[in-house]
């Protein structure tokens, strides 16, 4: 049995009402095709598609943004507005809804939705281009290329150096009081401002504002030592510069959001403060922590996220699970000795993991702090027992024979209060590279290779 006339009119007679094509495919009768919309996309990256009637000015806008692709499923968020003339302002008719492209009842939900709230508007054709045009302009990665037509990479660029890689997701750690929320808010002011606050760091790239994302913080401590750390410097408070937004939400269900205000803002850098709270608390479980560090890769910028250290000794990295560390393109830890009652802290930044491999010696400082102003200042090694049996073991020898030459490896040992056997073993994998010991076969003593080369410079000299 095929169709009887009577229904075939009532679907024809349906089909025309709301513009869409019909029987053979054909154009419906009577009425003009849909005409395709207007691309384009706006400044923080969202894809608009939009109808405008040239006489009555009324106004139809598709909004997709976030368009991301998982699994088999392609989702991004449905936006619908509409203004009746020139005259008069836009209404949502849709705002932000979830729309999963590859999910017929999903793109019928919203079209039901669209039909409710104005209908007879066409908006099953309109859904149609729109979903079109999206399945071919948005890639996933970037366009497949041939290795061999890439030339050499580009030296590694820092937007603090050393402590922060360019567009890369870099992590300071540290136990809890260690003053790494006060480093984070150092780097910020030296990134946005292109001012040196830590001695011995570097800004040469253009500055951008920096966007802090706060979880255990609140705004008047964050201004507060932005402003000592400013007078510290002695450099004028400048609007524009670093933007804070006290967080609640894990970063994961707030991505974007932040994304739109990222990009609205022109920020080069977003600091996290800190990352067990922007988790959600759950460190220690890959299912949400690598989410975390795709919503973060996600914006495009450089990310510092400010991390607890795991309190076992012998574990590397922030507490939780491995892929903290793994993540991790440039890892710091911060190691502290206060003496309480005392204005000032001693510090040691400790690199231990590198993006090349190549890992910078550790930084020590003397953070000064006062009433109105706070001021790092670097020093050529810690002073600080408690932080010099943190720092790796090459450290520690090198520290020890550069106030005591011509050591053997027991007088190392004992010195530090290591085994001569790690003694024995660091000594052996520098040996030439650092160190260099006398002509004895046994018991030889041993100096710092650098203090050997200056002394046969000075001879030359002499000569």
């Amino acid at each position: 049995m095929g169709n009887s006339p009577d229904l075939r009119t009532i679907t024809e007679k349906i089909a025309n009402e709301i513009g869409i094509e019909h029987g053979s495919g054909m154009p419906t009768e009577g009425q003009p095709d849909l005409p395709a919309p207007v691309y384009e996309q706006n400044s923080v990256g969202h894809h608009l598609y939009t109808w405008q009637d040239d006489i009555t000015k009324e106004m139809f806008r598709m909004q997709v943004a976030h368009p991301m692709r998982s699994g088999r499923d392609f989702w991004c968020e449905l936006t619908v507005k509409y203004r009746r003339n020139k005259d008069a302002k836009p209404i949502n008719i849709l705002n932000g809804k979830r729309w999963n492209l590859t999910s017929t009842s999903n793109t019928d939900g919203h079209i039901r939705s669209l039909n409710r709230r104005m209908k007879d508007r066409g908006w099953d054709a309109r859904i149609a281009l729109v979903e079109q045009h999206v399945f071919s302009t948005v890639e996933v990665g970037d366009d497949l290329i041939d290795l061999s037509s890439v030339g050499n990479p580009p030296p590694t660029e820092y937007t603090v150096w050393p402590f922060i890689e360019h567009n890369e997701h870099n992590i300071i750690a540290a136990h809890g009081g260690s003053t790494k929320s006060l480093m984070a808010m150092a780097l910020a002011i030296s990134y946005s401002y292109g001012k040196i606050v830590m001695p011995g760091t570097k800004v040469t790239l253009e500055p951008k504002p920096v966007l802090f994302l706060d979880y255990e913080s609140s705004k008047v401590t964050q201004a507060r030592r932005r402003r000592q750390l400013l007078t510290g410097i002695n450099t004028a408070e400048e609007a524009g510069r670093v933007f804070y937004k006290r967080m609640y939400s894990p970063i994961q269900d707030a991505a974007t959001e932040l994304y739109d205000l990222i990009a609205s803002r022109g920020i080069g850098m977003v600091v996290i403060d800190s990352g067990s709270r922007a988790v959600g608390g759950e460190t220690s479980s890959e299912n949400v922590v690598i989410p975390y560090f795709n919503a973060c890769s996600s914006w495009g910028v450089t990310v510092l996220t400010i991390a607890h250290k795991a309190k076992d000794k012998e574990s590397t990295g922030p507490a939780g699970v491995a892929q903290w560390w793994n993540q991790a393109r440039n890892y710091w830890e911060l190691v502290k000795d206060q003496t309480p009652g005392q204005n000032e802290v001693h510090l040691s930044c400790r690199h231990d993991k590198a993006n090349d491999e190549s890992l910078h010696t550790p930084l020590n400082y003397r953070l000064e702090y006062s009433g109105k102003d706070i001021q790092y200042h670097l020093m050529n090694a810690p002073v600080s027992t408690t932080i010099m049996s943190q720092l790796p073991m090459s450290t520690q020898v090198t520290d020890y024979l550069l106030n005591n030459p011509q050591s053997t490896v027991r007088e190392i040992a004992d010195g530090l209060e290591h085994s001569e056997k790690s003694i024995g073993n660091e000594i052996r994998k520098n040996e030439g590279k650092l160190y260099y010991g006398s002509a004895e076969k046994y018991n030889r003593r041993w100096s710092l290779i650098e203090e050997k080369e200056e002394k046969e410079d000075n001879e030359w000299s002499i000569v």
